[in-house]
């Protein structure tokens, strides 16, 4: 063989060589592409907002304005496409995108009232401006907000011009929630919520507390309100003196028919004493209607700021609360709700949908509370965040307890002793409590779930956030817990919420029990537990993973946590959600949508729903078909092992060379550097067969060992902190699932690694001047 010819088969060996690393590299590389050249798109509400008195904070009164700012506003991402988006909306990409849009005030409202700002919800960092100018900046996608305009900021005519930067990009220490794990809901950016301004007098009611008490067996009921007055003293007599008297008195509405039940004495407001005045009033009601999930009766109480001191001179501002009247206390262990045991019966909720993201529509969000109430549930778990206020209204209005929770999830006590993330906590709690607290539905505000409990930083931590709750509202407080896990916390708090997780029902009950043992004196309550689903299998409840079982898992489930005598217990989940990040443990086809819900994403009822519905209602329930289900071991991985071994014996069997060649590398590792020291020639068909055999086989041990493991949440652990980009972790995902398509990969990678060792020897060889042969 001549060196021109030598030299042009090296060449086309490593142009070979560099086409299956080229190969590879793609396969390797195209969910990092696919990851950074993200979709940024938008799913869009774009409905207009609500108005009325169902709207769960800041009622329209006859005293009020309100500039809608819903519809269309142009959009920028950062570093990304331009357009038109139709607000509210969520956007399903990580990024910061500036909003912008044009706006009328008429003429007529432009001098006569003074205007804030309103956003019920943007995720997560936001910052404002109107007209050119900085209106202030909210860190939280999840509690609402009021930011003050500047005095003459608006002008009169269509030419306003808002524009808010939002930025949805969360960390691992100082943001809340800190960025997503798996199991985690998705960090859906924009302003998902509504927007809008809010025009009331230069002096208004800002806040009112609204507090009852039943006496006297429930023949009557006293009603405490504490309100907030804020002075903007553009009010002043005409010469700047001294603010003229103002005068400030509540009454009682019952709202399904209009009447007055009661009236407060005319209370004179104190002027002149700060931008901020506290005001109080009571009155007494006789036989009150009490609030329950069986007679969700509801008041409505109007807090009236009068222009003087007599009930005769005008109302300068009016302000509305919806409220219901009721008792609840904790003792021995037991919630008792107008002196009655209650029992939970709930679900857990997450806010999200396929088309509408987190923005979800009023009309979807009121059908998710008939589902459950038609479900029998009398609560509902907003577990990951504090819900949109329009859903407290729809649980006041249709009798479902609500448990509102901190985006507090999965956080060691290292970073809860962080000044950075406790200052956030603390804020959001503050906004939380301050805006739902008049809801006769909240149950009980949550701190977070299956953070740290352990240590002095995780008590340091609950015992702050339990100070702050106390100073505002008095309902009882928790932490949703994982059972089996150190708890040094519980004894600071009034609930022990515990999520369980079981295969068996049978250990729900020891879980359940154990947990009792160690929270003597409080409420038990299973805060979570359930059961993941296939939508579309119906092979009956032999298959774990069908309908039928999870269905089955429920049904148990419930008559083992009544026979311990608990106080409820939530379905995890009402509804399946999105994900940020994809989940090995995932098992219902997608690594990003958790299957978990009653209902699928579209609401579509599952068998679980009339189960639970059953059990919920305290009604029989049809027998369910066992069907039947086989292992799971994939039968690629035999057939594989078959072909490769047939292949391996019959060119051991069928030829001489390849059987002495095999033999001499095999039975003694001298053998095989002898030979390359003697140019021992060996057929490079013989090679590059038994390469191929090797690739297979090592194929086969990763596949079948990272299969069998796919259900491990410590594997699903290692592959987060492992794999930087999580679209390439669910590529990862989706070769682990698909055996055939990842013994195909990972032999060729096997072979690509074998045949670029080769060209790196032989592009050597050149440099050394050695003879070595292919």
């Amino acid at each position: 063989m001549s060196k021109k010819t030598l030299k042009l088969g090296l060449l086309q060996r490593c142009s070979t060589s560099l086409s299956y690393l080229s190969l590879s590299l793609s396969l390797l590389t195209c969910p990092l592409a696919s990851a950074a050249g993200q979709d940024h798109s938008f799913l869009e509400n774009g409905y207009p907002t609500s108005f009325g008195s169902d709207l769960g904070y800041l009622l329209d009164t006859p005293t009020r304005v309100k500039i809608d700012l819903s519809g269309e506003w142009e959009y920028a991402v950062e570093g990304g496409p331009t357009g038109t988006v139709q607000i509210p909306a969520a956007a399903d990409f990580t990024g910061s995108v500036a909003f912008k849009r044009t706006f009328d005030v008429p003429s007529q409202i432009v001098d006569a009232y003074r205007f804030h700002l309103v956003v019920l919800g943007a995720n997560y960092d936001f910052d404002v401006y109107v007209n050119g100018e900085f209106v202030g900046n909210h860190a939280g996608g999840y509690t609402s907000f009021v930011l003050p305009l500047p005095e003459s900021i608006l002008q009169t005519g269509p030419e306003n011009v808002i524009e808010a930067i939002v930025d949805n990009r969360l960390d691992s220490r100082n943001t809340v929630p800190t960025r997503q794990h798996v199991w985690g809901w998705r960090n859906y950016g924009g302003i998902t919520r509504d927007v809008y301004l809010l025009g009331t007098p230069n002096v208004f009611i800002s806040d009112a507390r609204i507090t009852s008490e039943v006496i006297r067996s429930g023949r009557s009921a006293v009603v405490h309100v504490n309100a907030t007055i804020e002075e903007d003293w553009r009010g002043l007599d005409d010469r700047g003196e001294s603010p003229r008297e103002l005068g400030f008195f509540v009454e009682v509405v019952e709202r399904m028919t209009g009447e007055v039940k009661g009236r407060s004495g005319v209370v004179q407001v104190p002027t002149g004493t700060g931008s901020e005045v506290a005001v109080e009033a009571e009155l007494s009601l006789s036989s009150p209607a009490l609030w329950s999930p069986t007679h969700p009766d509801l008041y409505m109480v109007r807090c009236n700021l009068l222009d003087g001191v007599r009930r005769s001179a005008d109302v300068i501002d009016r302000y509305d609360v919806n409220v219901g009247i009721r008792t609840l206390e904790l003792s021995d262990g037991d919630i008792l709700l107008n002196g009655k045991r209650l029992v939970l019966n709930g679900v857990v909720w997450y806010e999200d949908h396929p088309t509408w993201g987190s923005a979800l529509s009023y009309e979807e969000r009121e059908r998710d509370i008939v589902l459950m109430k038609n479900m029998g549930a009398n609560a509902v778990r907003f577990a990951n965040h504090p819900p949109h206020p329009y859903m407290l209204n729809l649980c006041d209005r249709y009798g479902i307890f609500a448990l509102v929770e901190l985006p507090v999830s999965y956080v060691p006590a290292s970073i809860l002793a962080g000044e950075s993330f406790r200052e956030r906590a603390e804020i959001q709690l503050q906004e939380t409590i301050l805006r739902d607290r008049n809801h006769p539905s909240v149950l009980a505000w949550g701190l977070g779930n299956e953070f740290e409990t352990s240590g002095s930083d995780a008590r340091d931590f609950v015992k702050f956030m339990v100070s702050i709750a106390d100073s505002l509202d008095m309902r009882p407080i928790y932490i949703g817990f994982r059972g089996g896990v150190a708890d040094e916390c519980s004894d600071l708090i009034d609930m022990a919420m515990v999520n369980l997780y079981a295969e068996d029902p049978k250990d729900l009950e020891t879980q359940l029990e154990l947990w009792r043992n160690g929270h003597r004196g409080q409420p038990v309550i299973v805060s979570r537990f359930g059961s993941e689903v296939r939508h579309d299998n119906l092979a009956g409840y032999a298959d774990p993973l069908s309908q039928h079982a999870q269905a089955r898992f429920f049904l148990r489930g419930f008559e083992r946590l009544r026979r311990a005598d608990f106080d409820g217990g939530f379905v995890w989940a009402f509804n399946d959600w999105k994900g940020d990040r994809p989940g090995l443990t995932v098992n219902a086809g997608d690594p990003w949508v958790y299957s978990m819900g009653v209902v699928n994403g579209h609401r579509e009822k599952r068998i679980a729903y009339d189960a639970v519905r059953s059990v919920f209602r305290a009604r029989k329930f049809a027998a369910l078909p066992m069907g039947s289900h086989s292992s799971d071991a994939p039968i690629v991985y035999v057939l594989v092992g078959f072909v490769v071994l047939i292949g391996v014996v019959y060119f051991y069997n069928s030829n001489r060379r390849f059987r002495e060649n095999l033999i001499r590398s095999i039975a003694n590792s001298y053998n095989f550097f002898a030979d390359i020291r003697d140019q021992h020639l060996v057929s490079v068909v013989h090679s590059t067969l038994l390469g191929l055999a090797v690739s297979v086989a090592m194929a086969l041990v990763v596949s079948s060992v990272l299969y069998h493991f796919r259900g491990s949440w410590f594997l699903d652990a290692v592959l987060s902190y492992a794999v930087a980009s999580d679209g390439l972790k669910s590529e990862i995902i989706g070769l682990i699932r698909d055996p055939l398509r990842f013994i195909i990969f990972l032999s060729a990678l096997g072979m690509f690694i074998l045949l670029f060792l080769t060209a790196a020897v032989m592009f050597l060889r050149l440099v050394v001047k050695t003879r070595i042969f292919a």
